[in-house]
């Protein structure tokens, strides 16, 4: 997951420096930072043009990270006031399309296995047809935003580019823009507070206005260039490797590493209790065994249940992330031929948008940069569906917090359906429990149109327990879009997997670490501070979805004290700790002047556990007879309570078992460290369905209940 401009682990800035090194071996950066509130102050609508404020409709507000946080402490965003006239803006117009509602209610018929119409999905074409905004309603809002003085620059299915003046701005949306001072640059947007309207007849077809930045550095304004109505977006840059082997040849500039132990040293197990750390004090009655090593493909096939005929051939996964690894072709292919499941000509490919390298420029460093999520999300997508293909879509990294690029590279997928299967590890805003509802709707029509075609959304949860999308207020969060009830919230576990790759047990991913003592003959205070662990919890906005009806808890469903149940997340989960991780493996440059090499260890965070679960319903798919699973939650639901799924819980031998990993001295402090797992912060795997692991990891029975012409619950 990327960090965005104001963001920063939770717990992280109280840790001392042993835990700074936890956190790095954890693929998954979390936000700690909240979103802007749904519920806008009532204003009233200024009159423009000689139009009087009765006959304007308001706008669902599109309230952006930077003028949300103006004023805040510590953060180097502030409200500079009223825009002056000739201030530039940018901004983007989002069509609700001519049936919104009509929309909403096909994607949940054909998700719904107890309809008529499940599966009967729709192709891109059938769903502008029925749904997208029509010539008129287009042609209508292009007239009075150029009768505003607004210029056009683009127009596709889903929204209509403007740029202009601030004043310009205020004309067509009655409202009065703000500068803010963004990064060094003056940026244009209303501010919180603002209500936004459009001429009566036209706000219905008005989903929302996002305000977008304008003079980034390497991006010129775009010059005006209405297209037609029934235009799509540009088509973005292409890149297809040729053969299996590297497409993309090594630069001379240093990659960044991938969040995982420059070397996995020879006290790593191959797999859990294998190596036991006997020089080092023993933990809960027992001694710990040494950290894993990484999981391979092999070994997390089978501790999962996959069987061997499934291989995701015949399916099609797109991963999105902001910007891309220079070396994922080269090293996924690398990390393929390693393990036995060598690349197919032209079964990865790339879509990268032009200027992607530019936007992204000056947030690639820290110690969660960018880049090294591409490449070990396909390769944890690769282990579990090796032959399925791979389609990565990078988005770029304007717009402050990057909802609108991200929202752009899915937009990408389901209008040409590249993929069936969607795995995100990211986050577009920190925090649910204060969206804009123009947001909400602008990501939610996406999420809808998947869910018609066949198109399921995979998001990871996060990796700061109960505060991973930050607070509101003093009480935790959650991440959004991992929220939204459209799609899949995918949790993390802490695995054991035997010596012959069969499953032992799993706990919810919580880790606590404690140092050495200073005699070196104990651990000061077992279990030590939280570092990391899966996100969850209850939504403070959406409200429980009719597939959570009868399996969330009411103690979860009403756990912020409102009368109605909520929305809880995550929904399925998988190995996610990185001290039970998964093998990756990436190019790094080991030092300066030094070539750079191609090296692997254990990966973690729910960056791990979404690709994974992503290959698994490939896996499922292909089971299925190649049908599409598209939205996912009614089906996993259904089959909640059977054999399908491992039931996870922090205790899984039992009360007088709590389980831990050694790490040596030097893999993360200078000291050894011991991790207990099962611990996540705030919240608990127990029986059931949990706020940690959802209904739990996949299991043998889960494929078999989908097999074609077979029972599709088990007993």
């Amino acid at each position: 997951m990327r960090w965005t401009r104001s963001s920063g682990l939770r717990s992280r800035a109280a840790h001392r420096a042993v835990f700074a090194g936890l956190a790095a071996l954890a693929t998954l950066a979390v936000p700690g930072l909240a979103v802007p509130g749904l519920a806008v102050p009532a204003a009233a609508a200024s009159s423009h043009s000689g139009t009087s404020v009765a006959a304007r409709g308001t706008l669902a507000p599109y309230v952006v990270e930077w003028s949300r946080l103006a004023g805040q402490g510590g953060n180097a965003t502030s409200d500079l006031g009223p825009a002056a006239a000739g201030a530039p803006i940018s901004a983007r117009v989002y069509l609700a399309g001519r049936d919104p509602r009509g929309l909403a209610a096909y994607a949940a018929s054909v998700s719904d296995p107890d309809r008529p119409s499940f599966h009967d999905y729709l192709t891109p074409a059938q769903v502008a047809e029925r749904f997208g905004p029509d010539a008129r309603q287009v042609a209508a809002n292009q007239s009075w935003l150029t009768a505003s003085g607004l210029q056009i620059t683009a127009v596709t299915e889903h929204y209509i580019a403007v740029s202009g003046t601030a004043a310009e701005a205020q004309s067509a949306f009655g409202a009065v823009w703000h500068s803010y001072q963004v990064d060094g640059l003056t940026q244009q947007a209303p501010p919180p507070a603002a209500q936004l309207s459009a001429p009566a007849p036209l706000a219905p077809a008005v989903l929302t206005v996002a305000p977008l930045e304008t003079g980034l550095p390497g991006y010129p304004a775009p010059a005006p260039a209405p297209a037609p109505a029934t235009a799509r977006a540009e088509a973005p840059a292409t890149v297809t490797p040729t053969s299996g082997k590297a497409a993309a040849a090594l630069t001379g500039e240093e990659p960044l590493g991938l969040a995982v132990p420059a070397v996995a040293g020879p006290s790593c197990s191959t797999y859990y209790g294998q190596n036991l750390a006997t020089s080092l004090p023993p933990a809960y009655g027992r001694t710990a065994p040494y950290y894993l090593c990484g999981y391979t493909p092999q070994q997390l096939r089978s501790a999962y249940g996959v069987p061997g005929s499934l291989t995701g051939q015949g399916v099609t996964i797109a991963v999105i992330h902001p910007w891309r690894q220079q070396t994922a072709a080269q090293d996924l292919a690398t990390f393929g031929a390693r393990h036995g499941e060598p690349l197919r000509p032209g079964q990865f490919t790339q879509i990268l948008p032009a200027g992607l390298d530019a936007s992204c420029e000056g947030t690639t460093e820290g110690p969660f940069p960018l880049s090294n999520e591409e490449t070990g999300d396909v390769e944890l997508v690769h282990a579990t569906a090796p032959q399925a293909k791979i389609v990565y879509v990078g988005a770029k990294c304007d717009d402050g917090e990057g909802t609108v690029q991200d929202l752009d590279a899915m937009t990408t997928v389901v209008d040409g359906r590249l993929a069936t299967i969607v795995s995100n590890s990211w986050a577009a805003v920190a925090s649910d429990a204060a969206l804009s509802a123009g947001l909400v709707g602008a990501y939610e029509q996406i999420f809808e149109q998947g869910a018609a075609e066949g198109i399921g959304f995979y998001f990871a949860a996060g990796d700061g327990g109960e505060f991973s999308g930050g607070s509101a207020g003093g009480q935790p969060t959650l991440i959004y879009p991992q929220s939204d009830p459209w799609v899949t919230s995918v949790g993390g576990t802490s695995l054991a997997a035997g010596p012959a790759g069969q499953y032992e047990w799993e706990t919810g991913w919580g880790d606590r670490a404690a140092e050495l003592a200073a005699d070196g003959k104990s651990w000061a205070n077992l279990p030590g501070s939280f570092a990391l662990g899966s996100g969850g919890g209850t939504s403070t906005l959406f409200r429980q979805p009719s597939y959570q009806r009868g399996v969330v808890p009411a103690v979860l469903s009403h756990a912020h004290g409102s009368a109605a149940p909520m929305r809880v997340v995550p929904d399925i989960a998988a190995d996610a700790d990185p001290f039970t991780g998964a093998l990756v493996g990436e190019t790094v440059s080991p030092g300066a002047g030094q070539p750079p090499v191609y090296q692997e260890g254990p990966g973690g965070g729910t960056s791990a556990s979404c690709p994974l679960i992503a290959g698994i319903q490939a896996d499922v798919q292909q089971v299925a007879g190649g049908v599409p699973i598209g939205f996912a939650n009614p089906v996993i639901y259904a089959r909640y309570g059977t054999r399908a799924f491992h039931d996870v819980t922090d205790e899984p031998l039992g009360p007088g078992f709590t389980p831990a990993v050694a790490l040596p001295a030097g893999l993360v402090a200078a000291a050894p460290v011991l991790v207990t797992l099962g611990l996540d912060e705030g919240l608990a795997a127990t029986p059931g369905y949990d706020d940690v692991t959802g209904v739990g990891s996949p299991a043998p029975g889960y494929f078999a209940s989908y097999r074609r012409g077979g029972p599709e619950v088990l007993p």
